[in-house]
């Protein structure tokens, strides 16, 4: 059988038709703007904005929900819209800010996770699409008085209703496609709206992920197409939170591309794609009080000095690839350093965190000075990024360089062997990859499929290939081609989540397909993206690579990097991508 390959264009650097730079070049000559997650009007603000714009460039001012947050905040109940106490305090913390230089306020509303959108009723009545659009033209003219820079969407709290098997949708009159084209035409409506009053507009989608479950993987990517259609100068933004995690230094640089290898991998319109590279970006979130507010029980405590000296590093880091904006959240406010002056003055309570005065000072340290080095071992991986929005490599290629393969065939789902093997097809990878060969899987017939699972932190995405459906008990084969120029000693670095074995060519490397003891798979080191490394002897010439990731419930998936043993790439490790051909005449190279 053969296949032929969707091959992206490339990414080239782009002059933008004013005659100014892109934001790749603009990356080399101004640090990204760091933006405070979230803050309410005080008068601080007006009194205290030039030691904010020290610090931060700007702040996420929240009114709540799209509907009745902004509704009371800004006023909109009543035509014309009513003056309200909020408004007029933020439009002095405003003046103050952008007068002093802190000039990248966001004005954020969200989804509410308990109201009615999406559901059947308003995704397939007009009417409520009308009031969607209306309302958020009516935001975004607000916003645009109040002197805000652009716009926060946060998307993320109804997130379980995006997917098309909730059991909400009932399918009574209408389809899945039915579906998926009402959250394509909502989300047009409501940037066309946003754009119309606001048309220079920063707008920020949180929590910013292109590879999320249907609907609202739809609903964005519209709003993305009409920004482009408009060339709207200020971008979209996709507000990332892999970043909250303190994870080793490759990946930090990997974060702000993520998206734009999304984009690569999802769009096929090329002026969406050139609009992508010209004026959007992944902006990168740091959280800044992680250690102490992540809940998770297993998170590494440690002094603050180590603390911060690896959020220093990350902050350089990320000043480094992030093409415009980074973003920091935490759940108690780290912008101002507590005194009983400023208490009893403005209200501003000091925060609880544990060695709070350790971590406000060494946060706004790090956020004064504005540096950008990096370790010699991490320059590498910083200039295949730049490589990369030159247009030299493609983002199979960046992933390649950041040692993970970029094109894979995947078999699944199958059994989960650990419940029932019988659909597992256990010695499948170990023969020929062939499309024509079916395989029966957990759910009925499968075949290899491939793949271009573009994610330059080495996330091999097993929720986006099945789609979110059906995850529980199931199985699948990934396999991939690794060469090296001569024989190798490397490392295999994983993370997993329930189950994973890794083999080069027959030889299994790393067996872990029994659940781990504590049951979190990749999550229970919140810290790290990669639990685990295994010596690896790479053959010169071409091998097969094979990952079997399995799962219990819920989200699965598995990450991957060959690298050395502290997770740099290794000169001479390439993985080839995908060629055009008979699957056959693949396989027969290994």
């Amino acid at each position: 059988m053969s296949l032929t390959f969707w091959k992206p264009a490339l990414a080239v650097l782009v002059i933008c038709a004013s005659g100014s730079p892109s934001m790749a070049q603009e990356s080399k000559s101004a640090p990204p703007k760091t933006i405070a997650y979230n803050a309410s009007p005080t008068p601080y603000f007006n009194e205290h904005a030039a030691d904010v714009a020290r610090i931060y460039d700007g702040f996420f001012f929240t009114v709540g929900s799209w509907d009745e947050g902004a509704g009371a905040a800004l006023g909109l109940n009543s035509t014309p819209p009513s003056p309200t106490e909020w408004k007029n305090l933020v439009r002095e913390n405003l003046r103050h800010l952008n007068e002093a230089g802190a000039s990248a306020n966001l004005l954020g509303v969200h989804f509410g996770d308990s109201e009615e959108w999406p559901s059947p009723e308003t995704l397939l009545a007009p009417e409520y699409g009308d009031k969607m659009a209306e309302r958020f033209g009516a935001i975004a003219r607000e916003a645009k008085e109040l002197a805000f820079h652009g716009l926060s969407i946060d998307v993320e709290y109804p997130y379980p209703r995006y997917a098309l098997e909730h059991p909400i949708y009932t399918y009574d009159g209408y389809t899945a496609e039915d579906l998926r084209a009402a959250a394509r035409k909502e989300g047009r409506a409501i940037m066309n709206a946003v754009l119309g009053s606001f048309p220079d507009a920063v707008v920020f989608v949180l929590p910013g992920s292109l590879w999320t479950r249907t609907l609202a993987r739809d609903f964005q990517l519209a709003m993305l197409e009409v920004m482009a259609e408009r060339d709207a100068p200020g971008g979209f933004h996709l507000g990332a939170e892999r970043s909250y995690c303190l994870l080793d230094p490759v990946s930090q640089v990997a974060i702000p591309r993520e998206g734009d290898l999304s984009v690569e991998a999802l769009v096929r319109d090329a002026d969406v794609r050139d609009y992508w590279r010209r004026r959007c970006s992944v902006a990168p979130g740091v959280w800044p009080a992680h250690m102490v507010e992540t809940g998770g029980k297993d998170y590494p405590a440690r002094a603050w000095a180590e603390e911060l000296a690896d959020l220093k590093q990350q902050m350089h880091i990320l000043r480094n690839v992030t093409k415009r904006f980074i973003w920091s959240f935490s759940g108690q406010p780290l912008w101002y350093r507590h005194s009983p002056e400023i208490e009893a003055q403005y209200g501003l309570k000091k925060q609880t965190y544990q060695g709070i005065d350790e971590l406000v000072a060494g946060w706004h340290s790090i956020l004064a000075d504005k540096s950008r080095d990096v370790e010699p071992r991490i320059q590498p991986c910083i200039d295949a990024v730049a490589d990369y929005d030159q247009g030299k490599i493609d983002g199979a290629g960046l992933c390649s360089r950041l040692g993970t393969p970029g094109e894979w065939y995947v078999l699944g789902p199958l059994d989960n062997p650990n419940v029932r093997a019988a659909y597992s097809a256990p010695k499948a990878f170990l023969g020929a990859i062939n499309a024509d060969n079916v395989y029966r899987g957990r759910d009925g017939a499968v075949r290899w499929t491939a793949l271009r699972n573009l994610e330059p932190l080495g996330h091999l995405r097993m929720t986006a290939f099945a789609d979110w459906c059906a995850t529980d008990n199931a199985s699948a084969q990934w396999v991939a081609t690794v060469q090296a120029e001569k024989n190798t000693k490397a490392f295999v670095h994983v993370g997993w989540d329930d189950g994973v074995a890794v083999y080069l060519n027959h030889t299994l490397v790393l067996d872990r397909l029994a659940y781990p003891e504590r049951g979190h798979g990749m999550l229970y080191l919140d810290k790290y993206n990669f639990e685990e490394k295994a010596p690896i002897a790479i053959p010169s010439g071409k091998s097969r690579l094979t990952v079997i990731c399995v799962n219990g419930k819920g989200n699965w998936g598995v990450n991957l990097r060959i690298a050395d043993e502290n997770a740099c790439p290794i000169s001479g490790i390439t993985f080839p991508p995908l060629r055009e051909g008979s699957w056959e005449s693949i396989a027969a190279e290994y």
